[in-house]
């Protein structure tokens, strides 16, 4: 499995649909956003059947916490495995193990744009017959977590 492709296979037709998951509002309006308050687990996406996770995209609003990548622990779970197969500090999934957000850009991790706030994960993750991914908010205050989960 190759990692990228050339430009020349932009306009290839390939087998398979993409589908994402994502922070959308479900109401309707323009809070595409989830809360998670001190402690509390969120699953971002619980997909049935065969696929690879191609770009994971996340940014956090933690006022109250400025070592929110150190304290948002990320966990994916793959083909019914009863434990997590990666278990992580958000920041280190991410590139950034000493919790500092700047901008930066490699082949499957970049941070951008203003402040390294968008976080960018091209690695392909691919799971027989489901894969799950959940983030744990370890701190003491709530924080706002926006992603999408493409596949």
């Amino acid at each position: 499995m190759s990692v990228g492709s050339s430009l020349a296979d932009l306009a290839r037709a390939r087998q398979g649909r993409r589908r994402r998951a994502s922070s959308w509002d479900r109401r309707g309006g323009n809070a595409d956003f989830v809360g998670i308050g001190a402690g509390q687990t969120v699953v971002l996406c619980d997909l049935e059947g065969a696929g690879i996770i191609r770009h994971i995209w996340v940014t956090m609003a933690a006022l109250r916490n400025p070592l929110y990548a150190r304290t948002t622990l990320l966990r994916m779970f793959w083909d019914d495995a009863p434990t997590p197969c990666v278990e992580v500090p958000i920041g280190d999934f991410f590139g950034i193990g000493h919790g500092i957000v700047k901008n930066f850009v490699s082949l499957p991790l970049t941070m951008s744009p203003e402040d390294g706030r968008g976080f960018n994960c091209f690695f392909p993750m691919p799971f027989s017959s489901r894969a799950r991914i959940e983030v744990t908010n370890e701190a003491d205050s709530g924080m706002i977590f926006y992603y999408y989960v493409d596949y």
